[in-house]
């Protein structure tokens, strides 16, 4: 074999993967940032109440958790660069459904259906596929499609502002539906195929039946109920604290603009948390590394506890807490493996992403309900206690691996 021959696949992949993490990029601007960065023009065209129009968002978030098993077995099937492509096509329809949306109920539904694309085209799928096709290599593979996959808010809230001035909402909606219909589902579909190559996998009924087989074994585990509690514990955390941080630092008596740019320090920390992820090797195991978000969160949130009004612990609170959990989506996947293996991992996987998902989607919810009961010192103990739970359970889930 030539040099040459060598180096094409490999190139192939590279390009495959570039192509998947802007793909992702675009998905996520236009299938999940689009709510926030368009809620005021909703709030003020519609006049909905924030309550009303979160409802939406917050059923898309369930509805995708619902089926992301079902997009797990599609993955396991052989089918994955389909589902992430076609996935993607059925966002933007569901964005132009969004668009004609002119009374709650249909806004709500085209939110609902957008869920469903979700579950089929952001990472829980996408990292499903990379883990089965680059196998030990999927932790960088992945690390590096979240390090692009991290400016879809920068990109998603300036051009829904821009385009709902020029175009108005529906038009700014029509937009994303373009850009992720005629861009992002062909990327996606592309680039998975240039990455799985011509090991292209094929799903026949001994397959199957090896998948139910794993299933089943992995259900039976400690390791997949440990992590199916671990998991939303630090989701959970993270949508409270980013929900109420805003108006937690306010009622302290911070400055509204001070906390504003605390709150913008997660985006860009969660980026710096996956570059430093790239300098680890491979060869550390990601069972392990998944002790470094969860202490990063527990101490994120004593800082918080204690800041008071000092503005540089408030700043290093942002810091920890955005560049810990921009560890989890990176070390979720590989860790699955490594504790439950790869034979069906997208449907392993997909039944773990329902509690991840779930616990994610209700955080703002939960922080609320705390707040109403002890304020927002209660709120930042709920938040120590979660994170140091879930470190707890990080810790049995390393010594499984010993037995």
């Amino acid at each position: 074999m030539t040099s040459t021959e060598k180096v094409g696949p490999e190139r192939s992949q590279t390009l495959g993967l570039w192509m998947l993490a802007v793909g992702e990029t675009l998905v996520w601007a236009g299938l999940f940032y689009i709510f926030a960065a368009l809620l005021l023009s909703w709030e003020r065209d519609l006049g909905w109440s924030k309550i009303d129009l979160t409802i939406g968002f917050t059923l898309a978030v369930l509805t995708s958790a619902l089926f992301s098993p079902v997009s797990g077995r599609i993955v396991d099937a052989g089918l994955g660069r389909w589902l992430l492509g076609l996935g993607a096509v059925g966002g933007a329809l569901g964005l132009v459904a969004l668009s004609m949306a002119d009374n709650l109920l249909w806004f709500i539904l085209a939110w609902m259906w957008i869920g469903i694309s979700q579950s089929t085209s952001l990472y829980e799928p996408c990292f499903s596929f990379v883990t089965r096709v680059a196998g030990i290599n999927a932790r960088r593979a992945i690390t590096r499609i979240t390090l692009v996959a991290g400016l879809a808010s920068p990109i998603a809230f300036p051009a829904g502002a821009a385009l709902s001035e020029l175009l108005g909402w529906r038009g700014a909606v029509l937009a994303f539906a373009g850009v992720v219909g005629l861009v992002a589902a062909p990327l996606l579909f592309f680039g998975a195929s240039l990455l799985q190559g011509r090991g292209a996998e094929k799903p026949h009924s001994e397959h199957k039946a090896l998948d139910r087989q794993a299933l089943g074994l992995a259900l039976r585990k400690p390791a997949f109920w440990i992590m199916a509690l671990a998991f939303p514990l630090l989701a959970m955390e993270h949508g409270i604290l980013v929900a109420h941080i805003i108006p937690l630092l306010v009622e302290r008596g911070l400055g509204q603009a001070l906390a504003v740019t605390a709150a913008s320090l997660f985006g860009p920390m969660q980026v710096a948390g996956r570059l430093l992820m790239m300098t680890v090797e491979n060869k550390t195991r990601s069972t392990t590394m998944l002790l470094l978000p969860y202490f990063g969160v527990f101490m994120a949130a004593l800082i918080l506890l204690g800041a008071g009004l000092n503005v540089a612990l408030i700043f290093a609170f942002a810091a920890t807490q955005g560049a810990a959990f921009g560890l989890i989506s990176i070390l979720k996947p590989p860790a699955i493996a490594e504790m439950l293996g790869r034979t069906a991992f997208g449907a392993i996987a997909g039944w773990l992403a329902v509690p991840y998902l779930i616990g994610g989607a209700l955080g703002p919810f939960v922080g609320a309900l705390l707040w109403q009961i002890g304020g927002y010192d209660f709120v930042l103990w709920a938040a120590v206690g979660m994170a140091l739970a879930g470190l707890a359970l990080i810790a049995m889930l390393n010594r499984l691996r010993f037995r």
